[in-house]
């Protein structure tokens, strides 16, 4: 398969006004969009901007969320978004990851677990990521967990 091994892979984010919901908590859809945005940003620094995934007509897209609620983050307050690939069909098109949502004092406030598929932004179906694409995907630590996953029964 050829990968090099990364042993980690986080970014901060400091939550903001806009991602307080009514009770005065951090809305589930922020950290949502947060460990998109630090996984748009990985793809980045690895070379795989998102206007590559424009030019190849191909989008990643979740088929499953589950996220815990741990501990309070309040407006203000810094954490560390992790992420890891704990998940990949041979092909690719299949993946799972996983990102922690760590409060400053380093105790895991959120867990995210996410699945998803590549998909054809054109016929709307799954499609294997292009070899440049998978080279990537390679470079996403794998959690000590990681599994392979086996592959979408249609796909383009």
């Amino acid at each position: 398969m050829g990968f090099i091994e990364l042993s980690e892979y986080s970014k901060t984010y400091e939550i903001r006004w806009s991602d307080i919901d009514p009770n005065n908590h951090v809305n589930y859809a922020a950290y949502i969009d947060a460990a998109g945005d630090l996984r748009y940003r990985f793809f980045t620094e690895h070379g795989f901007p998102p206007e590559r995934f424009v030019q190849l007509g191909v989008g990643p897209v979740y088929t499953a969320i589950h996220a815990q609620f741990l501990r309070e983050v309040r407006m203000g307050e810094t954490v560390t978004i992790t992420y890891a690939i704990t998940g990949l069909s041979p092909q690719g098109v299949r993946w799972k990851v996983h990102h922690d949502v760590l409060k400053s004092n380093g105790k895991k406030a959120v867990s995210i677990d996410l699945e998803g598929t590549l998909l054809d932004l054109t016929t709307r179906k799954p499609v294997p990521p292009t070899p440049e694409l998978m080279q990537t995907f390679n470079l996403i630590p794998r959690a000590p967990d990681f599994e392979v996953l086996p592959e979408l029964r249609r796909i383009k």
